[in-house]
């Protein structure tokens, strides 16, 4: 499976579980109230560790922001620590990682987030793990990348703007179908600028 597709199956597999725009259509019923509290209570301690108030989580734009300036101002030690976070938070999590209470819905009932933010936030996880998984690549390429968010983020923003309108406007329940073009649109914007070798890596934009 190419890291395109793989992407997208990731993407597809937390789709899947979260249903409906309506935080009152609430949790699939296999996210007991008990195991809710003990995701938040990782998430809560990995957002910490970003100095974020859990209480108060920023828009989701702003919270990659901090990640981004992470490998802006530390490079590769930037990515460590970064993936330090992510490993910590899915060892706490274990087993509900992969959960439906780690789904948009789960994020709204937590955080109360509106729809797109929980959403962005829910599928954000799966995509770090899969980029820290691949850190190597990622850090082989990071002049570039980095290069891509300091003067190319408006390209980058059309694609984000994109699927945060399409998720907006879903009405079938089919949350994964915003996700195809939005992995086009990103993969196009690296090619353009790192060449050939990142393409099916555009997850790299979330740096």
């Amino acid at each position: 499976m190419t890291r395109a597709a793989t992407l997208l199956a990731v993407f597809a597999a937390f789709a899947a579980v979260t249903t409906g725009a309506d935080k009152n259509s609430n949790l699939d019923a296999n996210c007991s109230p008990a195991y809710l509290a003990q995701t938040k209570s990782c998430l809560d301690s990995y957002f910490s560790g970003f100095g974020l108030n859990p209480a108060n989580l920023p828009p989701y734009k702003d919270y990659v922001n901090i990640i981004v300036d992470l490998t802006t101002h530390f490079g590769a030690n930037g990515a460590d620590i970064y993936c330090s976070l992510e490993v910590t938070v899915k060892n706490c999590l274990g087993p509900l990682f992969n959960s439906p209470c780690m789904t948009g819905a789960a994020f709204q009932d937590m955080y109360g987030m509106d729809l797109t933010n929980a959403y962005e936030y829910a599928t954000d996880f799966p995509v770090r793990a899969y980029m820290c998984d691949n850190k190597q690549f990622m850090e082989d390429n990071l002049a570039c990348f980095d290069s891509i968010i300091t003067s190319h983020m408006d390209e980058r923003r059309k694609c984000t703007d994109t699927v945060e309108t399409a998720i907006k406007n879903v009405s079938d329940g089919d949350y994964c179908k915003p996700w195809g073009p939005f992995v086009q649109c990103m993969d196009d914007v690296y090619v353009k600028y790192c060449g050939q070798q990142v393409k099916g890596d555009f997850s790299i934009a979330f740096w």
